[in-house]
């Protein structure tokens, strides 16, 4: 990544996190308070929202999308941690390894390892006496997509999955991406082609295990379109995950599932994601809804027109928007459709869920 674009995507995030920050104490939502853990070695700094009536209560764990992401990811959470509070579940969720106030390297984790992150924070979350330990599910967006579904065939008292947006294939999805980024660009047919053609050279390299500094030399001959570099934490980090489906993972997942995509998602193939989910899960016992939203983005945010979701003004402005019009920013009810999917499973109650 070039200097002059990592210092203007850091000044971007500060934006977001100034902006959010002043906003949100304007709010009348409820405070967090600390609950941290540990996974190997680091120390995550996570933060419980408890709803403002009697407990034990039911749970969501928030997992984290691709990025640098705080536990609120810049305020883009709080309407959904806002509607789970109003409808009875307590809220949990954690700067990512070297984010804010937690230790290690978010670029140096697996899907898998992810998974098992997810895992330490449930038995945080177990361990206090206001959570009920059977009714604790999963809220996710996008490349959690690959990290839910390793975490629930690793945990079978794990409730309910939310899966916002989320990815099926790593390889296809950069291809999907790529495609988009040209066409929205105003790339030939021929442009794409070549673009398609050095993503495919590139997943070679990383298939050999290819070191940076081999990566960066093969930078060298990148096309026009392909310039942009990842640093070495980036291309460890892909090289790690390059092979990452999660088709094998959804196989194994028997919870109530709720899909949610925007039909104007260029970040992932909501079509294909959907198929996907609706093909495998419909053979699992637990009750499954795939929504696709009208004209809602990779971020279920509105949009008329054709957008892909990445760091820059446009995704400062809609953040900002969020933190002044709350659930009514999104597209559609999504916020809505989320709090009152989970809030209809009735784990609200005290009745044990094997009871039922």
């Amino acid at each position: 990544m070039p200097t002059q674009f990592r210092l203007f995507r850091l000044l971007f995030i500060a934006l977001i996190g100034g902006a959010i920050a002043l906003l949100a104490a304007c709010a009348s939502s409820p405070s967090p308070e600390r609950l941290g853990f540990r996974h190997g070695e680091d120390l995550l700094a996570g933060q419980l929202l408890l709803p403002d009536a009697a407990g034990p209560y039911p749970a969501v764990i928030f997992v984290h999308g691709d990025g640098a992401l705080p536990w609120d990811a810049h305020g883009y959470y709080r309407p959904f941690m806002q509607a789970l509070n109003d409808a009875g579940f307590a809220v949990y969720s954690w700067d990512k390894p070297g984010v804010g106030d937690s230790t290690g390297n978010w670029l140096r984790q697996s899907m898998q390892g992810r998974a098992d992150e997810v895992a330490a924070a449930t038995a945080a979350l177990r361990q206090d006496s206001r959570i009920r330990p059977d009714a604790i599910g999963l809220l996710g967006f996008s490349q959690a997509g690959w990290v839910m579904p390793k975490a629930i065939a690793d945990d079978p008292e794990l409730a309910f999955m939310i899966s916002v947006s989320g990815a099926i294939n790593w390889i296809e999805q950069s291809q999907y991406m790529t495609r988009n980024r040209m066409h929205l660009q105003g790339a030939t047919e021929a442009e794409v082609s070549e673009a398609l053609r050095f993503d495919r050279l590139l997943v070679g390299l990383m298939e050999a295990d290819a070191s940076h500094e081999a990566y960066l030399d093969f930078m060298k001959e990148a096309p026009a379109c392909c310039r942009d570099q990842m640093g070495a934490d980036r291309w460890t980090f892909a090289k790690l995950n390059l092979r990452s489906d999660a088709k094998e993972d959804l196989r194994k997942v028997d919870v109530p599932v709720l899909a949610v995509f925007g039909n104007r998602d260029l970040n992932v193939d909501f079509s294909q994601s959907a198929r996907v989910y609706e093909r495998i899960l419909a053979r699992t016992p637990g009750a499954v809804e795939v929504v696709v939203l009208p004209d809602a983005d990779h971020s279920l945010l509105p949009t008329k027109s054709d957008r892909l979701v990445s760091v820059g003004w446009g995704l400062t402005r809609r953040i900002i928007s969020i933190g002044f019009f709350g659930a009514d920013a999104f597209a559609d009810g999504a916020v809505g459709l989320v709090a009152d999917w989970a809030a209809g499973l009735g784990l609200g109650d005290q009745e044990p869920i094997a009871a039922r």
